[in-house]
């Protein structure tokens, strides 16, 4: 049971904060923050403590092992992130609803950790559409906003089609081995043609949690529409489920996908690249990325028993630099008043250290090194290689410098554009959260070793 204490501390958190948001004897935005941070540290805690050791509970319904507690463990990392932004975004911005956002976020996350954690594609379905329901409220939650309401619609009407296709998946699947397990992967029902088909809806039924192509197109007018704290939220964690659950379901997998991952992998990244060049809002050149990025680690699962690893480790690059960089987007916006990358002009003289942090997030993206990012994509590249994908080497290689202009088209506007000179007020929980993003960047660029051993 011991295993089981990072979901019931999360479950019973998000209760607290509910009853405690409803009761309101000592209303205060601060007892809600703390509820939700210490609820998930002790989640975190209980992680850490539980020695990873495998377990399975509730007859191989759900499994506690290394892979889901890597990421119950991210998971956790940016949920505490998110509640770090939103504590200045919902000062300025909302001023309402705020624990029934902290409630919202919290079920999320317990959505995430329950995809993770299944060899069973029915637990499977329910933890996504969990982390689905709650996203399309946490999207649309600026209700006086129209492109708020016009995103969580949009995320809404593409989720549906995305469910649908895993659905008829997981029924034809059931059909041809009469159970939804994963270790059915080796039936011999599978082996006919229906059987690859019920393959493919599942995989393009995760496809679109991981904003690949061709189901990338919610992202862009999601991620714009959303509060920025949201857009952070969803361009890193269920991206990440989608991966974890990839990474199990692919690892078991008898049919050869790899031709499929790869075109698809270098459809996702060109897409995303190519449009990202004539943005001019961060949160939409932003949402460009985050296809390319997907791009990217899709390499992996090209080798999923041995791309775990590459993985694994390029997530937790990009969750820092994309995490990293989203804080300083809402201190801008606040400060700002803009999301438009122009107004940025002349960042570096009005806030030195956001300018510098910002650049080198950027970096990361980019995978120059000393970041992270550099590791995470020399990895990556080198499965392609590995599994003998040269040409998706050199189209990965292409995309990259591609990425270059539009990253660094951000940084030419905060040093080199002339703009007003007076300086920026100071915020000091995203400023911290920033600095904590930048030194994990930093950190897992010149010693990856801390976490690839």
């Amino acid at each position: 049971m011991r295993l089981l204490l990072p979901e019931l501390i999360i479950f019973s958190t998000a209760l607290a904060v509910l009853i405690y948001d409803f009761v309101k004897i000592i209303y205060s935005r601060a007892v809600l923050f703390w509820l939700a941070i210490i609820g998930l540290l002790l989640a975190l805690i209980a992680i850490i403590s539980s020695g990873f050791y495998p377990a399975v509970f509730f007859s191989g319904f759900y499994v506690v092992d290394p892979l889901a507690l890597v990421f119950k463990g991210l998971f956790i990392l940016i949920g505490l992130a998110v509640i770090i932004m939103n504590y200045d975004y919902f000062s300025l911005r909302v001023k309402r609803n705020e624990g029934e956002f902290y409630f919202l976020l919290l079920i999320s996350i317990l959505g995430l950790i329950l995809a993770v954690s299944s060899p069973n594609l029915l637990l499977i379905y329910l933890g996504i559409e969990l982390v689905g329901l709650t996203s399309y409220l946490l999207a649309g939650w600026q209700k006086i906003e129209p492109r708020s309401g016009e995103a969580a619609l949009k995320y809404f009407l593409f989720g549906a089609v995305a469910s649908a296709l895993f659905l008829y998946g997981i029924s034809l699947f059931y059909g041809l081995t009469g159970s939804f397990s994963l270790t059915n992967l080796f039936s011999a029902g599978l082996a006919q043609p229906l059987g690859f088909l019920a393959i493919l809806f599942i995989f393009l039924g995760l496809g679109f949690k991981i904003a690949m192509a061709p189901l990338q197109f919610w992202c862009p007018d999601v991620y714009e529409g959303a509060p920025t704290s949201i857009t952070a939220y969803l361009s890193v964690g269920p991206k990440a489920a989608g991966f974890a659950v990839l990474l199990r379901y692919l690892g078991l997998l008898q049919f050869d996908l790899s031709i499929l991952i790869a075109v698809l992998s270098a459809l996702t990244m060109t897409w995303g690249n190519i449009v990202a060049w004539r943005q001019t809002n961060i949160k939409r050149l932003l949402a460009y990325s985050s296809i390319a990025q997907a791009g990217y680690i899709m390499i992996g699962l090209l080798a999923a028993k041995l791309g775990a690893v590459p993985i694994i480790f390029y997530l937790l690059a990009y969750t820092f630099a994309n995490l990293g960089v989203f804080a300083i987007v809402i201190y801008l916006s606040n400060t700002l008043g803009s999301e438009e990358i122009g107004d940025y002009s002349g960042l570096a003289q009005r806030a030195p250290f956001i300018a510098a942090a910002f650049s080198l997030f950027l970096l990361s993206l980019i995978g120059i090194p000393p970041t992270a990012g550099f590791v995470g994509k020399f990895l990556l590249f080198g499965v392609a290689l590995g599994t003998n994908y040269f040409w998706l080497a050199v189209m990965a290689v292409i995309n990259s410098v591609i990425s270059v202009f539009y990253y660094l088209n951000v940084v030419r506007v905060m040093y080199f554009v002339k703009g007003d000179l007076s300086p920026l007020k100071s915020s000091g929980l995203l400023w911290f959260l920033v600095s904590l993003c930048l030194f994990a960047t930093l950190l897992l660029g010149v010693f990856p070793n801390l976490i690839l051993r």
